[in-house]
């Protein structure tokens, strides 16, 4: 790129002067969808920053951001960025623990909290965290609050900015811009350290893979204090100087999909697996003659796909009833994501593949990626027009590299990756060796064509007591491909066979709770029932049946409730923490290994 910005922040301000009174960010408010452009956001973000300043925020500062997704979240991160401080995002998930983890580890000096709760939440932490010096209140009606006993004062954000804006300073890409705290599925939380241009670097090949265009729209939902939304789906979008729509919530994509139209989404697989079953269930209950145009349309689509896929023309014999299928069948698949989409990414989870060849049967652009956060954090991609394997996290980005140790472990090396974790420079050592390649803790393959398949997590394999091993993640990932299970966890490490905690989805199974008289009773006593017990019992016997002897699942046993962050039991990218999900289901586990 010629003349490439150092940081992020003269990235955001060449886009400015570029761009001026279009539209940056959008989010809805009293109904409407209100826009936000490039000039208002940079003037809000440089009298932030002069605010910052005055309150003694310096370069290499670390100041913390504890919020959903919003207009507010650009604001806090450009004026921090702008005075070369280091921008530690939080989950508003996150249980108190990790959070106060989080912001003493780093040391932040400054945290902006969006909502009440958040700030109350930093408040009760503020004696153990005495380098906090000030919270700044993000949400609209907050009210300042004097320092008391010693703790921090509260500021909205408006009486923390300056009448005049401040200008950036000058910055090198070598420099600090974040610190991520992975929380991994094992152990505490570290900070992954990575610099601008780590973050640069990746958008630019992001950009470049996928040419974003400043006509590209986004609905943006997974949390920006995650490394692939804030890179891919926040700085790549700014670069191309895209326009970024935040979703009012989970509960709302749906209909924020139908309202923004837009061109590019990042998703995780769980979004897609909750479509797929609704688009099941809504044939299941179809006449005998739709149920039949609906198999048929699919697979034609499938093997329409395959040529698509290759970047092969798709022949005359099934161009032309795709034509006719695509009218009757697919257009109302299509629309469930506005109608207009480019790319739909996704990324963060294994996308079963079932349901990656489905939308693609169904003509929706779906591609998966892989990336970890350590590499800032995009790996790889399966892109459109004829570079798109199924089943595989696609080839890498332009700069970054790719190989297999002997053991099979994944190992990237480019631009991308990360200085190191946070004050913790012998796990840095192990993480990255003396030739600049990251150990990514993933089992990989990667085919003659530069397409790389993740096969397991290194340090997840089960070992039973016979010797043999066996793919925890994939065999979840069968189990979760079944309409009726939303959630799994196989177990059996140093056991004589595996059992697995599953969590039913009770929205697709309403009408065999209506069938069988469940539907008054409480998920605990469904989950009892000797009707949905024969039920699972009948599913998991059809998923053994793919398996082979080693992996079947030999007992079960099924959660009323579902594993949540806010138990630990989820990492913030929706990861099982089989450790924690061992502790808490200790009882059951056991119970299913007696003889």
């Amino acid at each position: 790129m010629h003349d490439r910005p150092a940081t992020l922040a003269q990235l955001f301000e060449r886009q400015v002067q570029k761009y001026g009174a279009r539209a940056f960010v959008r989010d809805k408010r009293g109904g409407a969808w209100v826009d936000r452009s490039w000039s208002q956001m940079s003037d809000g973000a440089g009298r932030l920053r002069a605010g910052l300043a005055r309150l003694g925020v310096k370069a290499g500062d670390r100041v913390g951001i504890l919020s959903d997704n919003c207009p507010q979240w650009v604001t806090v991160d450009q004026a921090a960025l702008g005075l070369g401080a280091v921008v530690v995002p939080l989950y508003t998930t996150s249980a108190v623990d990790e959070t106060r983890h989080v912001l003493s580890d780093c040391g932040a000096c400054i945290v902006a909290a969006n909502g009440e709760q958040h700030v109350k939440r930093l408040l009760s932490l503020a004696r153990e965290l005495p380098q906090m010096r000030g919270i700044i209140a993000m949400h609209p009606d907050a009210k300042p609050q004097d320092a008391s006993n010693g703790g921090p004062a509260v500021m909205t954000l408006e009486s923390a900015s300056a009448a005049e804006p401040a200008g950036i300073i000058e910055g090198s890409r070598d420099e600090i811009a974040t610190i991520i705290y992975t929380s991994g599925t094992t152990g505490p939380s570290k900070g992954v350290v990575l610099t601008h241009g780590n973050l640069l670097a990746n958008c630019e090949d992001a950009l470049s893979a996928l040419t974003i265009t400043d006509s590209d729209v986004t609905l943006s939902f997974l949390p920006v204090a995650h490394s692939f939304e804030r890179t891919a789906g926040y700085y790549a979008v700014m670069m191309g100087g895209g326009t970024i729509s935040y979703a009012e919530g989970l509960g709302q994509i749906a209909q924020n999909l139908l309202e923004i139209r837009p061109t590019l989404v990042l998703t995780v697989p769980r979004l897609l697996e909750v479509i797929y079953s609704r688009v099941l269930r809504t044939i299941e209950k179809a006449s005998p003659l739709r149920r039949r145009l609906f198999d048929t349309a699919v697979a034609v689509g499938g093997r329409a796909a395959e040529h698509r896929n290759r970047g092969a023309a798709v022949p005359a014999h099934l161009a032309a009833p795709m034509a006719l299928f695509r009218r009757l069948v697919f257009k109302r698949i299509n629309d469930v994501f506005g109608g207009r989409m480019r790319y739909l990414i996704s990324g963060s989870a294994p996308l079963p593949v079932e349901i990656n060849r489905f939308f693609s049967a169904a003509e929706v652009p779906i591609v998966e990626g892989y990336g970890l956060t350590e590499a800032a954090p995009i790996v790889s991609v399966n892109l459109l027009g004829g570079r798109n394997k199924i089943g595989t996290v696609g080839r890498t980005l332009a700069h970054v590299e790719a190989r297999t140790a002997a053991d099979g472990e994944l190992l990237v090396r480019g631009p991308n990756v990360m200085k190191g974790y946070y004050k913790r420079e012998q796990e840095t050592r192990d993480a990255i060796d003396a030739d600049g390649w990251l150990h990514t803790g993933d089992i990989a393959r990667i085919d003659a064509d530069g397409y790389i398949q993740i096969t397991d997590r290194k340090k997840e394999i089960i070992v039973l007591s016979s010797g043999k091993n066996v793919s925890p993640a994939n065999l979840e990932m069968k189990l979760v491909s079944d309409a009726y299970i939303a959630q799994a966890c196989v177990i059996g490490d140093r056991r004589k066979h595996l059992a697995a905690l599953l969590v039913p989805d009770f929205e697709s199974l309403t009408d065999f709770l209506k069938q069988n008289g469940l539907t008054e009773k409480p998920h605990d006593k469904i989950c009892e029932s000797a009707e949905l017990r024969k039920l699972f019992h009948d599913r998991i016997r059809a998923v053994n049946r793919q398996l082979s002897d080693v992996e079947a699942i030999v007992t079960f046993t099924l959660l009323p409730q579902p594993f949540t962050q806010e138990a630990s039991e989820l990492t913030p990218s929706l990861k099982l923490r089989r450790k924690i999900v061992m502790e808490h289901y200790k009882g059951q586990i056991e119970s299913m290994f007696k003889d």
